[in-house]
């Protein structure tokens, strides 16, 4: 008796579609995140995060991998994230001197 083992087709890093969270009403594209974990399956399962760091975990054949524009307005997010974390550490920094 032979064993098979599922290997994931998408690795750490990856931009994933989880076509499990589109939404028809109102209209809403799936949610499109970066693999964090690839979890042991089988089937495996992907543990994705959006750019404002919230994680969960999608099915195999539920995701796709994401568009050049979906890649995009990911890493779109993420910059306008990171770079309002900065301004609002510059600001607290700046209220400690007062």
């Amino acid at each position: 008796m032979t064993q098979t083992t599922e290997r994931a087709p998408f690795k750490h890093g990856d931009y994933l579609v989880d076509e499990a969270t589109r939404q028809l009403v109102p209209p809403e594209p799936g949610g499109v995140g970066r693999v964090q974990q690839v979890l042991g399956g089988p089937p495996p399962r992907y543990v994705l995060v959006t750019p404002t760091g919230y994680e969960w975990r999608a099915r195999p054949e539920h995701v796709r991998a994401a568009t050049a524009e979906e890649r995009a307005d990911y890493d779109a997010a993420l910059e306008r994230r990171r770079r309002g974390l900065r301004e609002l550490g510059r600001r607290l920094a700046g209220s400690r001197r007062a």
